[in-house]
């Protein structure tokens, strides 16, 4: 199956790999792929129901909301419960102070006019007066002398204030004010007929002055409706059972829960998809400014989604356990996995950076009790748990490097659980968080098992080249590296020593020493089908050349390219290996066979004839090997192969493959050749330096004597 899905893989036109289109429409897919699974996760189902219907289903809130109308209906209870605030209106005492005033100016009125009856000006007091009066009081004060008539004037006016200024509300008893009257008339120093007479028109004129202040009693009522609490619908609360009757109570939390089908909120549908789109966008910036290479290539970019994909389903089918009782799956989920896979495949700060997007969805996927959108206890843990999963590996070249690193995101995974107990001050005892320290650990082990079988796939799909992927290619009990060494011994020792070459060239320049290593051992493996052809092989055998014509030695030569890209394609071998064999001669001349039929040739011979297919070399790393498979043949059949003589020629090889275009469609610097000169020259030293001559035992018994 792996390796028909391959086939198809590598059957499709090449070009989509760097078109910009393809990468666009990557990208746009990616977005989708995260955005779908979790969708349903910020929005709750809907269903169709009504009041008077019997719900088929039993319910409970997704989230934790406002139930609006109950929290109306709240508010409007406590503002109906508000008493009204009054005030006293010391303009009505004043008012009434100048109506007693009036009464005994009249009086004193009355008393001057010495031709009016008593009957008369009784009656006119009557008209006149601005309160009733009883009509012995009347006539008492129209009797009364002028001195005492002041005084009444004088003691009427004290004692309304007084009585006003403690407030008359409209509602208080006329017996109430009768008391407060004669309450203050006491210590008063008057007759008993002129106090009478002050009593009477005390109480008359005392009027209510307490009304309700309406500003007031409207600031007092917004007060207290604002300070009425919303009444919540919490997470997780029921609002009905299955079989239960829908009373308009029951409907109008349904609808404020966002559970009917009729009115149901998108807004949480935008809010991810405007997160999603914020991570896509940056996602594609960050790769187009920090790791080009992968942003060049849609292979990759359909890698990393793949992976994403992956880790987001994992969790959704992780979150299905939320049912059991004892299941934890926020803290089971293997977050690290997508970290880990990334970080092996892609690159360990792209694993960091995606490690975000995982905390994200795990906030969201496992929010059982937050009160938000997201619960931040898992978007912590995730992002420890993804960012340990990702720096742990290293460079790993051995499958049990990832079950080290499954144990190390295990302990940072109990960690950040200690660390989320002791900040949230849980209410949960230590058998609680001995039970999330269990899952925790895991979530790291299951991240790494995951990690292991899900890491051949994608190697096998996408034609991706691990460490450890190039560590089992290496292995000598590989197929063709068996043959290698059992048909042609001479072209697999001269693959070591370009190997060694190579990995130390391309270390110095900071390129994939591993990968050029790996490369090296398979750039020859085309010499087995024809392996005698080739000087390494011959051991003391006559050169076969010296008797072929050199068009028919050309074509041997030039076919072991062709043959070893047949061979390594039949052994599914990754087409970045192939490419070694395919590149590692670029377009070069066969220089000794040109210039031999150009001496036989009576005509000049095209040079084309005699170059290599090619193509040129595409990366630093097929450039590099090239140059050490010249180099490493070159110094073998130097006589004396001093420091000297193997610089002069190592470099003559580099100059001439330089001059040649041969390096005109990878990467490589001139700082970066002089660079891999100076380490070829070092490790060819090492190889071929002066040996001491041991004496044989016949020299050292004639010296002993």
């Amino acid at each position: 199956m792996k390796a028909r899905l391959r086939q198809l893989f590598r059957a499709v036109p090449d070009t989509w790999k760097t078109s910009a289109t393809i990468r666009r429409l990557l990208f746009i897919v990616l977005g989708l792929l995260i955005y779908l699974p979790i969708m349903s996760d910020v929005l709750p189902k809907t269903f169709d129901l009504n009041v008077n219907m019997v719900s088929s289903v039993t319910l409970t809130a997704p989230v934790t909301v406002e139930d609006g109308e109950a929290t109306e209906q709240a508010r409007m209870k406590a503002v109906r419960e508000v008493q009204p605030v009054y005030a006293r209106n010391d303009e009505i005492t004043g008012h009434q102070l100048k109506l007693v005033s009036f009464v005994f100016k009249k009086v004193a009125e009355l008393q001057g006019q010495t031709d009016t009856t008593p009957e008369a000006k009784l009656k006119d007091l009557k008209e006149s007066s601005p309160f009733a009066l009883p009509g012995d009081a009347m006539s008492v004060l129209l009797a009364m002398s002028a001195p005492s008539l002041n005084a009444a004037a004088q003691e009427t006016a004290k004692v309304v204030t007084a009585v006003m200024q403690k407030g008359i509300d409209s509602n208080i008893a006329r017996e109430e004010v009768q008391q407060r009257v004669n309450q203050q008339l006491v210590l008063a120093d008057l007759d008993s007929r002129t106090r009478k007479v002050v009593r009477e028109v005390t109480i008359a004129s005392v009027a209510p002055n307490v009304m309700i202040d309406e500003d007031a009693t409207n600031t007092l009522k917004e007060t207290v409706r604002r300070s009425v609490k919303p009444t919540m619908i919490y997470k997780g609360e029921v609002l009905v059972e299955k079989g239960q009757y829908i009373s308009e109570q029951v409907y109008h939390k349904l609808n404020a829960a966002g559970l009917l089908e009729k009115n149901a909120s998108k807004l949480p549908f935008l809010g991810l998809a405007l997160c999603t789109g914020f991570f896509v966008v940056f996602l594609e910036f960050y790769l187009s400014q920090a790791h080009r290479e992968i942003y060049r290539d849609n292979t990759k970019i359909l890698l990393l989604g793949s992976i994403i994909f992956l880790t987001i389903m994992v969790m959704k089918m992780t979150s299905l356990g939320k049912g059991i009782d004892f299941f934890l799956p926020g803290y089971c989920v293997p977050v690290a996995l997508g970290s880990m896979l990334i970080a092996i495949l892609l690159d360990t700060q792209l694993a960091v950076v995606c490690s975000v997007l995982f905390a994200f969805v795990s906030g969201i996927v496992f929010n059982y009790e937050s009160l938000l959108p997201i619960d931040f206890r898992y978007v912590l843990y995730g992002f420890s748990s993804g960012v340990a999963g990702a720096y742990s590996l290293g460079k790993a070249t051995k499958r049990t490097r990832i079950l080290q690193a499954g144990s190390l995101v295990a302990v940072v995974n109990v960690l950040a659980i200690v660390a989320l107990y002791l900040l949230l001050s849980s209410s949960a005892g230590w058998r609680d968080l001995l039970m999330q320290s269990v899952f925790g650990i895991v979530s790291g082990m299951l991240a790494a098992v995951l990690t292991i079988g899900f890491l051949p796939f994608f190697e096998g799909i996408f034609g991706i080249l691990s460490p450890m992927r190039l560590i089992e290619l290496s292995n000598p009990n590989q197929p063709l590296m068996r043959r290698l060494l059992m048909e042609t011994p001479g072209t697999y020792h001269h693959s070591m020593m370009v190997a060694n070459l190579s990995e130390a060239a391309c270390e110095a320049v900071g390129a994939d020493g591993l990968l050029a290593r790996v490369g090296a051992y398979y750039h020859d493996v085309g010499k087995m089908k024809r392996p005698h052809f080739f000087v390494e092989n011959q051991m003391n055998r006559e050169n076969p050349h010296d008797t072929l014509a050199p068009g028919l030695s050309k074509r041997i030569i030039l076919a072991h390219v062709e043959d070893g890209v047949k061979m390594l394609g039949e052994h599914n071998i990754p087409k970045q290996i192939v490419d070694f064999a395919q590149q590692h001669h670029g377009t070069t001349l066969l220089k000794f066979f040109y210039h031999k039929v150009s001496k036989l040739s009576e005509t000049p011979v095209p040079e084309a004839e005699y170059r290599y297919p090619g193509p040129k070399a595409q990366t630093r790393e097929t450039a590099i090997v090239g140059i050490c498979d010249s180099a490493e043949a070159a110094v073998r059949s130097l006589a004396n192969p001093t420091p000297e003589r193997i610089e002069q020629l190592v470099r003559r090889i580099i100059s001439d493959r330089l001059e040649d275009g041969q390096f005109n469609e990878c990467d490589l610097t001139m700082q970066e050749l002089e660079t891999v000169t100076k380490s070829i020259c070092e490790t060819l030293q090492g190889f071929f330096h002066n040996r001491i001559e041991y004496p044989d035992d016949k020299q050292v018994a004639v010296k002993q004597a």
